[in-house]
């Protein structure tokens, strides 16, 4: 089982953090000549915090350590400041302009594919498991994430924490989903509510089940054309919001679904048609694992209003290249005192912590 590494100060509460640590120093114009040379500085800049969720609420640190907090605060907030265009060879890094790199996303997609049709799924049978771990991190559901005096916050639900699930391979088996309030997840004994998961129908436009899975094309073509929703004869529109759409759908499948070698080697070469597409280096998901990333602007997991002002980065690790999981991050700065994201910051995050088969319910593969 892979273990959820410690994470750091949360996305979007870097602003709200700066401006308590400038009350609790005495030389508030020292302070900002401090940090104003963090943000000129371009020569090491730090990495982008991993977040910090289900941690007590922060507490202010004495006056000794609060400038070397706030020169942090004030560097990594700067990374990928408007985030990259979208010609080969383009990343964003932890500065706030573009770096060139070698690679396209196409042939990071090719790589990713290759290491795909190497991996082995033993024979699976109907009335076996799929079982996921993933960690959902959305940010108005931060319970540690404090908005100034005025401004309201509404909790629309958005998944939060670490989710464990069960799900019927042919979806006629009930399954069974557990979510655990302090983030332990299979690491750790802590408090979780379980719920069952009713037998799947078919879904109508995505895979509800790894059967379903299992009836997705095999190779590139097909699966281009299963993306865009093509039939027989038609061709792509051209649109964006196509290409969007079809992203989408790769990130969703990634994100949700255990995905047969040949199947996923499919998908990734298919997503390499996709225009719009660019590398981003440095990527961190919900559990604060980095790697390098295939990204869109404009396009984000679950629909936001926010979300023409962010992109969508699908996470891969450079080592193995397995897929990490998916972020959104935001590209454009804050709109007005009450928006406390910041560029760079998450908006919101899934990491696919485990998955595998199992025989029943409540077995870790």
């Amino acid at each position: 089982m892979s273990t959820i590494p410690e994470k750091d100060l949360p996305p979007g509460r870097h602003r709200v953090l700066r401006e308590h640590l400038m009350r609790e120093i005495t030389n508030e114009t020292s302070y900002t000549r401090e940090t104003d040379k963090a943000h000129d500085t371009s020569e090491t800049p730090s990495p982008v915090r991993p977040p910090l969720w289900r941690r007590p609420a922060f507490v202010a640190p004495a006056l000794a350590g609060a400038l070397s907090v706030a020169v942090v605060l004030g560097v990594t907030v700067t990374r990928d400041a408007t985030g990259p265009s979208a010609r080969p060879g383009t990343t964003s890094s932890d500065r706030a302009h573009d770096t060139m790199n070698r690679q396209s996303p196409a042939e990071v997609l090719e790589r990713i594919a290759r290491a795909a049709e190497k991996e082995r799924l033993s024979r699976v049978r109907d009335n076996q498991f799929v079982y996921s771990e993933v960690e959902n991190y959305h940010w108005k559901m931060d319970p540690g994430l404090r908005l100034p005096d005025g401004c309201l916050m509404t909790q629309e639900g958005h998944p939060y924490g670490v989710e464990q699930s069960w799900k019927s391979v042919d979806g006629q088996s009930e399954g069974l989903r557990r979510e655990h309030a302090d983030g332990k997840g299979s690491g750790g004994d802590g408090d979780y509510v379980e719920n069952t998961i009713a037998r799947q129908l078919p879904g109508k436009t995505m895979p509800e089940y790894f059967r379903q899975v299992e009836e997705l094309p095999t190779d590139p073509e097909g699966m281009y054309r299963w993306l865009y929703g093509l039939e027989p004869g038609e061709r792509a529109s051209g649109k964006r919001a196509a290409d969007v759409d079809a992203y989408e759908k790769v990130a969703t499948l990634l994100t949700g679904q255990l995905l047969p070698p040949k199947t996923a080697a499919a998908l990734y070469r298919a997503a390499a048609r996709i225009p719009g597409l660019f590398v981003v280096d440095g990527a961190r998901d919900a559990a604060g694992r980095q790697g390098v990333a295939v990204a869109m602007k404009g396009a984000s997991l679950s629909w936001t209003p926010d979300r023409v002002g962010a992109r969508s980065e699908l996470i891969f690790d450079e080592k193995t290249d397995k897929f990490l999981g998916e972020s959104t991050v935001r590209i454009a700065g804050p709109k007005n005192e009450c928006d406390v994201l910041d560029k760079g910051d998450l908006v919101e995050s899934v990491a696919v912590v485990d998955r595998g088969i199992v025989d029943e319910t409540g077995r870790l593969p």
